[in-house]
């Protein structure tokens, strides 16, 4: 028989084998960048040189050095950025939460189920991790999301003896996890309590059941003590952004299937372009769903399921080791199948929750949240997913996971094309920009077929290397995020510049103009550059009345502040003062 080393070992080379198509669009495409990962560089920029008085951006952000969530991701960039060029530390975070996400997978599946039928687990932990989070950027959660799996198989194997020093540890697991991220920190907790009450007791007389699962509970209990603080503090900082109130923003009516139709595509965490596109290709129809990832998938588990049901019913899940009939053998045989129930029940849980529950605790206190905890509940799913090649049923499950893995990876190589032609074109305005100034970005039409946006906030990269404040610095708007800017400063916000980008629809262009005519009639005193992405006539006519076109770079313009076509054009602040 296969020694575990070697199969752990062979485990861990089939992971890195089905990401390396990834790991190769983000290292050779030049300009491969996630949604917020250009702003989480810029910043990490920041707090790296935040202790330098000779900083230009010390007259504009601050820093709140607080017990706040997201330390762990923005201190670990912060470095990168210290110590290499600011793109080689982009490249290597947004591999490490692939492959360390991936990694922490398949440690928890072994650490639960051990070596057994690891080739599918090592491919199906890869196809986690190409999840849309991790295109979205959401680095501190996918660090976070690495704590849960490895917090939980620790956990695991000690659950029923948990001494001091693995109380300990745990506790020291559970503090990190609240400074990678708050949502991924409360799933931990979650599945260690569903998972203690959920999972059977060791055999003993029935009299002491209480005592056993005290035994279980009591320290468990114990390991969330340093979190009371911590969760007091961050209650304390959150009040800031208002109450904390479930928001459902895509299921409009709970009784009509066409809403939950809307709800469920959009808890899906693993799909990366719309469903009905032929990846590599600007092609859209409905028999393209064929080629969706998310829906091989849910043909493996679906066939898992049934199989494992089907044995389960035949009597073929475990196949005992002792006489038949003995009480060990008894309980050989059942033991397996009864810890699976423990992880079913939290996959189970953590699935349906985000299926169905709100997208976000309220408009300031984060988004997202559905694709966050149905992921966790895939992971928790993963840990127990036994699939034998020896089987027919196996075999099916295994090619359906490398079919979604290849279908994945190519989606990922169109998306890192995609980037490269759209948030590469801003990017590389960098040295047209200059340095030192003051700029903001505003991309005509941010629409594709991919579900996380690289437009949306590629314009940081401009503040980059360059000492450049870029006013759409998106993290400033929100409390757990540390770099902020300095109160009383006049400038645009980001939210307002955010919502310019978001309302391309032609039936929001009247919207549109008036916003971007107030933005530029309150600010453009402290606006030296603007870098527009495509075109859009009806905002550049307001664009030409202040700002001058000074270069060209292909899709993208750079325009100048020009002070002489001030006449004529009143602030609006200054007409509604005039008018009161």
């Amino acid at each position: 028989m296969e020694p575990s080393r070697n199969r752990g070992t062979r485990g861990l080379g089939i992971l890195v084998v089905a990401l390396t198509p990834a790991l190769a669009a983000i290292w050779t495409v030049p300009w491969f960048v996630t949604q917020d990962g250009s702003a989480h560089v810029y910043n990490a920029q920041i707090l790296a040189c935040s202790g330098d008085p000779a900083s230009p951006f010390r007259d504009v952000y601050t820093v709140q050095w607080w017990p706040i969530p997201n330390w762990v991701g923005h201190l670990a960039l912060a470095g990168l950025v210290a110590l290499l060029p600011a793109w080689s530390a982009d490249r290597i975070m947004i591999s490490i939460t692939l492959l360390g996400f991936a990694m922490a997978i398949l440690w928890l599946r072994y650490r639960v189920a051990g070596p057994r039928h690891i080739p599918a687990a090592a491919v199906l932990a890869a196809l986690l991790a190409l999840n849309i989070t991790w295109l979205f950027g959401f680095t501190s959660f996918l660090l976070g999301a690495c704590v849960f799996a490895i917090t939980l198989g620790f956990w695991w194997p000690n659950r029923d003896h948990l001494r001091l020093g693995r109380i300990a540890g745990l506790s020291a697991l559970l503090v990190l996890g609240y400074f990678c991220h708050l949502v991924s920190l409360g799933l931990t907790v979650v599945g260690l309590v569903v998972l203690a009450v959920a999972s059977p007791l060791p055999e003993g007389p029935k009299p002491s059941c209480w005592r056993r699962r005290f035994a279980r509970l009591g320290p468990l209990a114990a390991s969330f003590l340093p979190l009371i603080p911590l969760g007091w503090w961050y209650l304390r900082l959150a009040r800031r952004a208002g109450p904390m109130n479930p928001v459902w923003e895509n299921l409009a009516d709970p009784l009509a299937l066409a809403s939950w139709k809307v709800q469920l595509a959009w808890a899906d965490p693993l799909s990366l372009a719309a469903k009905d596109s032929l990846p590599l290709t600007e092609r859209v129809s409905r028999v393209f769903v064929v080629f969706a990832p998310v829906a091989w998938l849910g043909a493996a588990l679906l066939t898992w399921g049934l199989a494992a049901a089907w044995a389960r019913l035949k009597r073929r899940t475990v196949r005992p080791s002792g006489p038949v009939g003995s009480a060990c053998s008894s309980w050989r045989t059942a033991q397996p199948t009864a810890d699976r129930r423990g992880w079913l029940s939290l996959a189970a849980l953590l699935i349906l929750g985000g299926l169905t529950g709100p997208d976000a605790m309220g408009a300031d206190h984060g988004a997202y949240l559905p694709q966050r905890v149905v992921l966790c509940g895939l992971v928790a799913l993963a840990a127990v997913v036994d699939v034998d090649l020896r089987r027919w049923s196996g075999r099916a499950v295994a090619a359906g996971l490398v079919w979604a893995v290849i279908l994945q990876s190519a989606i990922v190589w169109d998306y890192a094309l995609y980037c490269n032609r759209t948030a590469g074109q801003i990017i590389q305005a960098r040295d047209a920009v200059g340095c030192n100034r003051r700029v903001v970005v505003l991309p005509a039409t941010i629409r594709s077929r991919f579900r996380a946006n690289p437009l949306l906030h590629a314009g940081n990269w401009l503040g980059v290397d360059s000492g450049n404040v870029v006013w759409n610095n998106y993290e400033t708007r929100h409390y757990y995020f540390p770099v902020q800017f300095r109160p009383g400063l006049d400038r645009p916000h980001p939210d307002e510049l955010e919502r310019v980008a978001l309302h391309d629809d032609p039936r929001q262009a009247a919207d549109r103009r008036r916003d971007w005519e107030h933005i530029l009639a309150r600010h453009r005193d402290v606006i030296d550059r603007l870098v527009l992405y495509k075109t859009d006539p009806c905002l550049d006519v307001i664009t030409e009345r202040w700002f001058s076109l000074v270069e060209r770079r292909g899709e993208v313009r750079v325009f100048a502040r020009d002070p002489s076509r001030d006449a004529g054009h009143t602030p609006a602040r200054e007409r509604s003062d005039r008018s009161s």
